[in-house]
């Protein structure tokens, strides 16, 4: 019979006809891939490839908190998956490199609702990042001077990178046109501007899955982080900055901010979007705090100053240096004193900077007045004219003090059972009760003022220095004298400038206020001052004499003295969030 011989030889030659057709299918995607991986490689700085390296980590996360983040599963199996995901995290952030490097420190700096090992992993992005052979770094200065080669520009340029960062490097060199004069040459790394575009692609992509699978709106913060990378890769504008900050030391600052504050000259010729070139100044940097002793130098005085600074440039001046940490600050002896030791402090990295408007320093100076007189009301009008509608969150971000924290978690009922299972369901209960205050936060985030977050950042890395150096100096106290002063002035001008009235044939136009009017303004003004310097007296004293009765009982008992107000203060912060979030937290998360 033919036909089942037939039809075995016609299902033979269809399978010998689909194996070849699927080989030559895998060989024909194999060389696609081969071609694309290479010419990614090559052409775009894999570009694509750490694109999708980052879409598979935010997956694989988000899968692993969808499937195993459950009520049954135990405490240890609970910390387990933020354990994974963080390290997760790190690891694309370090084999993206570049701007992902930026990403991760973002989140690190601003982890405090998060759980410890975002901030534990993340926090080891802040060393040194490999630099680029010179090789690479020199087609970039020479695109950026048109007819210039590197030899024209610069004499003894240094081979090697003497600090590298994730997006740029630093070179030492002289200058051509001025040989005597040593200068640091920033470079931006060759491979940034090819994968700018697809690592903010790959941002934003990613923000709005985190936003669909996990319900929490981030997107509306995406814009403003995609601004402030794009400024921090414009040298130019970062030169800017710097001549901006040393104009408002010159002009508004005190003499002892004048002295001890110094800001490296900018050498605009050779000067480029891609290439900043700066005065080179020698000096210690905080990073490290045993040189400094060995040194000499008295923490004291190096922290005065620095608080000073940025005290100033919140409340005063209103613009804010986005990124003081230890690496960018240098201690040198001052040039024109040979006769004792007076330490100087060199501003460096002025490529994150945030504008403050009027209005914002007005209230942040006025809430920080309510915070010091205890004025609830104001304080509550101040946080809902931002948009923060939980008040235990904001004062947390904002007004350094431990929140004020009623009521029980949800499904937590205090029946003095201590089970297994009892503590399982709280710790659920508590890290899902943070995730609902976490999403309702950045809810009520939308409408605060894009300026809070980079000073809230501001403020809190300099309160990590202040405690990295053994907090030798009372920040509050600065920043609240700082916070009285720019307040007054602003007050002041508003008292003493013509007032503003709406009409509507000639639109907004001055009108001078009666002489009794503007007197009326200006004792408002000094007597809204008075009352603030008297608030922050009276805390001073009081810290005062929690610090001497400290020192004391350390005496008497022959111990070292460890607990300062400023300790005693952040305790009470990590226990109050431990309570609200359900989990302990490092100590080093109210420092960073």
């Amino acid at each position: 019979m033919p036909f089942p011989q037939n039809t075995a030889l016609l299902g033979r030659a269809w399978r010998q006809s689909l194996g070849g057709r699927t080989g030559r299918l895998y060989l024909a995607t194999g060389v696609a891939a081969g071609t694309v991986y290479e010419y990614d490689r090559r052409f775009q700085a894999s570009a694509i490839s750490r694109t999708l390296r980052a879409f598979w980590t935010i997956a694989v996360i988000s899968a692993d908190y969808k499937i195993n983040f459950r009520s049954e599963r135990g405490v240890e199996y609970l910390n387990g998956i933020h354990e994974r995901a963080s390290r997760r995290l790190l690891s694309c952030c370090r084999d993206n490199g570049g701007l992902f490097i930026k990403f991760g420190q973002s989140i690190a700096v601003q982890s405090a609702l998060l759980p410890p090992p975002f901030r534990r992993e993340l926090s080891t992005l802040y060393d040194n990042a490999p630099s680029s052979p010179i090789a690479q770094i020199t087609p970039v200065i020479e695109r950026s001077f048109p007819g210039k080669s590197i030899e024209d520009l610069f004499i003894d340029f240094s081979p090697t990178a003497v600090a590298s960062a994730s997006v740029a490097q630093v070179h030492t060199a002289r200058l051509c046109s001025n040989p005597t004069q040593r200068v640091a040459v920033k470079v931006q790394k060759p491979e940034i501007q090819l994968q700018i575009g697809w690592d903010l692609f790959a941002l934003r992509t990613c923000a709005r899955l985190i936003e669909y699978a996990f319900e929490i709106p981030i997107m509306w913060s995406v814009n403003e982080v995609e601004e402030r990378l794009r400024e921090e890769l414009d040298f130019e504008r970062e030169g800017n900055n710097s001549e901006l900050a040393s104009r408002d030391l010159s002009t508004l600052g005190d003499r002892q901010l004048r002295r001890g504050v110094y800001i490296p000259r900018v050498f605009w010729n050779e000067t480029a979007k891609e290439v900043l070139t700066t005065e080179w100044v020698d000096g210690t940097s905080l990073v490290h705090p045993q040189q400094l002793t060995s040194e000499g130098w008295s923490n004291k005085d190096i922290m005065q100053r620095m608080v000073s600074l940025f005290a100033f440039q919140i409340f005063v001046t209103g613009n804010v240096h986005g990124d003081p940490h230890p690496g960018n600050i240098l201690v040198r002896q001052h040039p024109e004193n040979r006769r004792w030791k007076e330490p100087q402090l060199v501003l460096l990295d002025h490529g994150l900077y945030v504008r403050e408007s009027r209005a914002f320093r007005r209230q942040y100076a006025e809430f920080w007045r309510a915070a010091m007189v205890n004025d609830k009301r104001s304080m509550k009008r101040i946080a809902h004219s931002w948009g923060m509608a939980d008040a235990g969150i904001f004062s947390t971000m904002v007004s350094l003090k431990p929140p004020q924290l009623h009521g029980r978690m949800p499904g937590h009922h205090n029946s003095g059972t201590k089970d297994q299972e009892s503590n399982v369901r709280t710790h659920y209960d508590k890290q899902m009760e943070l995730k609902a205050r976490a999403v309702a936060a950045l809810r009520d985030s939308r409408g605060l003022p894009p300026e809070l977050v980079f000073v809230t950042r501001n403020m809190n890395i300099v309160r990590s220095n202040n405690q990295s150096l053994g907090i030798p100096v009372n920040r509050v106290q600065i920043l609240g004298q700082y916070a009285a002063l720019g307040l007054r002035l602003m007050l002041l001008d508003e008292a003493i400038s013509p007032a503003r009235r709406y009409s509507q044939v000639h639109g907004v136009a001055p009108q001078r206020d009666t002489i009794l009017s503007r007197f009326a303004g200006i004792v408002s003004a000094e007597w809204s001052y008075v009352t603030f310097r008297i608030a922050l007296w009276i805390a001073n004293v009081g810290m005062s004499a929690f610090n001497l009765w400290g020192r004391l009982q350390a005496l008497i008992l022959g111990q070292p003295f460890t607990r300062s107000a400023d300790v005693v203060l952040d305790e009470a912060l990590r226990k109050a969030l431990e309570k609200r979030l359900g989990y302990t937290i490092d100590t080093s998360l109210l420092t960073a």
